[in-house]
């Protein structure tokens, strides 16, 4: 495919970092292989990495921040679905139509292709019958990248939310029927939240079936940067969902200052593996979006502040984020940051403890780093009941654990090898999968097929 008869990429991601960026990385990826018309919607934060790729970056200013910062505490486990995601549709569809358009204006010859994350609710009105932006025919082909497990609901699967272990027994295929069954309601009302926003934006057809499957099924093809060992395997295969393996850890920008106490993590690592002196390095984050430290990072830090053979990192998942408020004394074994690249520290650690945002998941995974996993809220119990199942993590099943079910948790991984041969072997898996190289492949064949 020469550089001028490359398609022109619209990428649109929701504007949250675990969204946006591996859509970014991707399209990085492609830029530089000669994908140089790229437009790319999402938030702020974003910009300047966009146009550091030469894309045109799109400002989507949907305030996803005050919607997380104000929604109820005991709300429905669908809310988010609803509000956050669902609400975001009208602005973020209008703002795909009209960049559309003006890829028509200005590239009136060329093919075009859009790169949709999942979880970015722009793309619906046009599947369901929502008139096409002007200048097109029909709508160009799609490809979805899905930013979480897999969703899909079906009977031979424990249905998606609680987290329940995959265990096919006829009794749990019984319970699990019955489970899903008492969740159609709740599903049927968000299908009907969505319904009402399409109409509005004119669709001319309604959302049916299982609200769920929408983020595999809408696109021409639905990539995931998973493997098969960490996903329930499928009874009817999706023909248009691809496992592409973990997206590849990024180099540390030339231009990064580690911090004065980066010499301890390095000089740590430098020891021989037997040296009395070496210590294991437990990394510990409560992500970036679901930021109430008290729920994981300090029961973590007080949970294993005796222990003099471990260094413990931290970090609040924020710039100048501080413990604000937390009733704690730092002990000596504990280092404590706003914020810092993961890779950076999961190069050199030996326990990941994470409140199971997918995205952090998958970078323990492609590093080789065994998990003790929490975290109940979103889709983090689906995440962490996935990481179990494939041996790679112990399973909290808290969004607030207690200090002894940490410490038994992070004592477990370290004295099991078995968690980390199993951790370091689905880094293998997913490395052989070559996903950039897959991505490469899949838009050079969809754009070839008729």
């Amino acid at each position: 495919m020469a550089i001028d008869s490359k398609p022109v990429i619209v990428a649109v991601a929701f504007p949250i970092p675990g969204h946006t960026a591996p859509v970014l990385q991707i399209c990085e990826y492609l830029a530089q292989r000669g994908f140089k018309a790229i437009y790319f919607i999402t938030g702020a934060d974003f910009k300047a990495s966009i146009e550091k790729l030469g894309a045109e970056f799109i400002e989507n200013r949907w305030p996803w921040k005050s919607f997380i910062a104000n929604a109820p505490t005991q709300a429905d486990p669908l809310w988010d679905m609803k509000h956050i995601f669902g609400d975001s549709m009208p602005l973020v569809h209008r703002l795909l139509k009209k960049t559309l358009e003006r890829v028509r204006r200005e590239h009136p010859h060329r093919e075009v292709l859009i790169l949709h994350e999942s979880l970015s609710s722009s793309l619906l009105p046009f599947v369901y019958g929502a008139p096409l932006p002007k200048g097109y025919t029909a709508m160009p082909r799609v490809i979805t990248f899905h930013t979480s497990v897999n969703a899909t609901m079906h009977e031979t699967l424990p249905p998606f939310g609680p987290g329940l272990p995959y265990d096919p027994t006829p009794e749990n295929l019984a319970l699990w029927g019955s489970i899903g069954e008492q969740v159609k309601p709740l599903l049927a009302d968000v299908v009907e939240h969505y319904n009402k926003h399409l109409q509005a934006l004119g669709a001319t057809r309604r959302m049916t079936g299982s609200f769920f499957d929408m983020f595999t099924t809408t696109g021409d093809v639905t990539l995931m940067a998973t493997s098969p060992s960490l996903e329930y395997p499928l009874s009817v295969p999706n023909p248009k969902l691809h496992l592409i393996g973990g997206l590849p850890l990024k180099p540390l920008s030339p231009t990064f200052v580690f911090p004065s106490w980066w010499p301890t993590v390095t000089a740590n690592a430098a020891l021989p593996a037997g040296s009395p002196d070496k210590k294991k390095l437990v990394f510990v984050t409560q992500g970036t979006i679901h930021r109430d430290y008290s729920e994981l990072v300090v029961p973590t830090i007080r949970a294993l502040a005796d222990r003099t053979d471990l260094i413990v990192v931290a970090t609040l998942g924020a710039r100048g984020a501080e413990l604000d408020g937390a009733d704690i004394h730092v002990p000596a074994n504990t280092i404590v940051v706003d914020y810092f690249p993961y890779d950076a520290v999961l190069a050199h650690a030996d326990v990941f403890v994470s409140n199971a945002g997918y995205g952090g998941f998958m970078q323990g995974i492609m590093n080789g780093v065994p998990m003790v996993l929490a975290g109940t809220v979103a889709d983090k119990a689906e995440v962490s009941a996935r990481a179990e199942y494939a041996g790679v993590a112990v399973n909290l099943r808290a969004q607030q654990p207690g200090e002894e079910a940490i410490r038994a948790a992070v004592e477990k991984v370290l004295g099991e090898p078995s968690f980390e041969m199993r951790t370091r072997g689905l880094k293998e898996e997913n490395e052989a999968l070559d996903s950039m190289g897959t991505v490469k492949r899949i838009v050079e064949e969809l754009m070839e097929a008729e």
